[in-house]
């Protein structure tokens, strides 16, 4: 997500200086051009916004993987106290 960000802003630089070249632009045609990249850079930008949103937290998945662990560290002291005590049945 941290890519995802980074890249958001840097769009953001360049819709920031879009918008400038296009208030220095000096014929229209210049002025059309820089307005077409401003409006697709602006799209971009919400696209990219809009995946951002929908990402689930950053810690979302290493919680997980941390609850998973324990689960499996529980699990396996289960098993080896029910091995000990059929060792020592079977002695």
């Amino acid at each position: 997500m941290k890519g995802m960000q980074a890249h958001l802003e840097l769009l953001r630089g360049q819709i920031a200086e879009c918008e400038r070249m296009q208030k220095a632009a000096k014929s229209q045609l210049q002025r059309n051009v820089f307005a077409t990249l401003l409006a697709r850079y602006r799209a971009i930008a919400v696209e990219l916004e809009e995946a951002i949103a929908k990402m689930p937290p950053p810690n979302t998945f290493r919680d997980r993987t941390k609850q998973a662990r324990q689960a499996a560290k529980e699990y396996g002291d289960d098993q080896r106290k029910l091995a000990k005590k059929l060792r020592r049945k079977m002695n």
